[in-house]
């Protein structure tokens, strides 16, 4: 009777120990499940295999539908915005170029995901903003040190639509 309690109490421990390294092994969603489920577009993220997004800094503004976050790629920091892409930009694709055009646009390149516009903002003072319309969301990543066009390039090949 011992030998099957302590062998049943045995496996039982086992099987928990599994579960828990399972559950570390595993990546977690980039973006937590509460703030996942307000969203009113599609989530584009980048690979966790190529960035790193501080799960704590995301932020939804539900009057607005923006999701903000922070993501680390090769030793930089961005913070990243995405909404739904605006109706007038699909009824009136001219809108959505006149907006590129009152952020400096001075760069474009084709991704996994899409068109992405480098863009430097007045308000940033030669900083850059990353402009993607795609799958129906409008984003926005914004480097706390400007990037070379290459690793815009690599940045946004990384990307991905959340599941």
């Amino acid at each position: 009777m011992k030998r099957w309690y302590f062998g049943t109490l045995g496996a039982l421990v086992a099987a928990g120990l599994v579960v828990i390294v399972v559950m570390l092994v595993l990546p977690k969603p980039p973006i937590p499940g509460s703030l996942k489920q307000q969203l009113t577009s599609t989530l584009i993220v980048p690979s966790h295999k190529q960035a790193t997004i501080d799960r704590s800094s995301a932020k939804y503004d539900g009057s607005l539908k923006v999701l903000s976050f922070t993501v680390s790629i090769a030793g930089h920091k961005l913070v990243m915005a995405e909404q739904p892409t605006p109706d007038q930009f699909v009824d009136v694709p001219q809108a959505f170029q006149k907006v590129l055009e009152n952020m400096n646009e001075y760069d474009s390149f084709d991704s996994v995901m899409g068109t992405v516009h480098l863009t430097k903002p007045q308000s940033l003072h030669g900083g850059q903003t990353a402009v993607l319309n795609a799958k129906g969301t409008l984003l926005f990543a914004t480097p706390a040190a400007n990037l070379s066009t290459d690793q815009w390039r690599r940045f946004f090949n990384s990307f991905t639509v959340s599941q």
